[in-house]
């Protein structure tokens, strides 16, 4: 009975600890990299991020949402969801398809050098607003006809099965905990930041000598 008991504690233990590369993390909005828009900064906003693995600085995000509005300085908890693990019923009232067309767009931005030659930024991430917030957007004129273009293409392509080499190591963050009615906006980055990586490595081994507890607890026992 008391081993059984034991098992049950360290078994429990573990879960918790395990738990813990989940919690929500602090997200500060500390500025912009990208130029203004119409009047809109786009890509990239750089954030100040800490979580399980501590904290990481100058950690470029691109803005999903455009309706809703955050400043630099604004400090919030946002829980860091895999694209690749978002299930078909979506999250944050957001549907699966918008989350994949966005991560789609996202993947754009590196091919994006300018007028002469690539895709602007600029209009990449209008496209990137209009997909979450089409009516928000319609009549901005930094929604031209080349940002419309866009979205259009990642909306026909994030259904398709080949996109998931698009998304693989995207990570969106979630707000969390925040006054109904204000909520902050969605960001995207790959690859993921440290601050948020988990250490399975530290797990592992942590793992490995409950277990190895466990044993010996057993073969004293058994010799009892």
């Amino acid at each position: 009975m008391r081993l059984k008991t034991a098992v049950v504690f360290l078994t429990l233990s573990l879960v918790c600890l395990i738990s813990r590369v989940s919690f929500a993390d602090s997200l500060t909005l500390s500025g912009v990299g990208g130029a203004s828009t119409d009047g809109f900064y786009v890509d990239p906003y750089i954030f100040t991020i800490t979580g399980p693995g501590g904290t990481s600085s100058m950690v470029d995000m691109s803005c999903l949402n455009f309706n809703r509005e955050v400043t630099i300085g604004s400090s919030w908890t946002a829980d860091p969801i895999s694209v690749a693990s978002i299930g078909s019923s979506g999250i944050d009232g957001e549907p699966l398809i918008d989350f994949l067309a966005d991560a789609y767009l996202y993947n754009q931005y590196a091919a994006a050098v300018g007028v002469n030659g690539g895709q602007l930024t600029s209009d990449i991430q209008f496209a990137i607003w209009s997909i979450m917030d089409p009516t928000g957007i319609a009549s901005e004129d930094g929604f031209d006809a080349e940002a419309k273009s866009l979205a259009s293409a990642a909306k026909a392509a994030a259904p398709a099965a080949l996109l998931a080499g698009d998304f693989a190591n995207d990570v969106v963050f979630i707000p969390s905990y925040y006054t109904p009615g204000s909520e902050p906006q969605i960001f995207m980055t790959d690859p993921p930041p440290p601050a948020i990586t988990p250490e399975p490595t530290s797990l592992l081994l942590l793992g490995t000598g409950l277990l190895g507890t466990v044993g010996l607890m057993r073969r004293k026992f058994r010799k009892a």
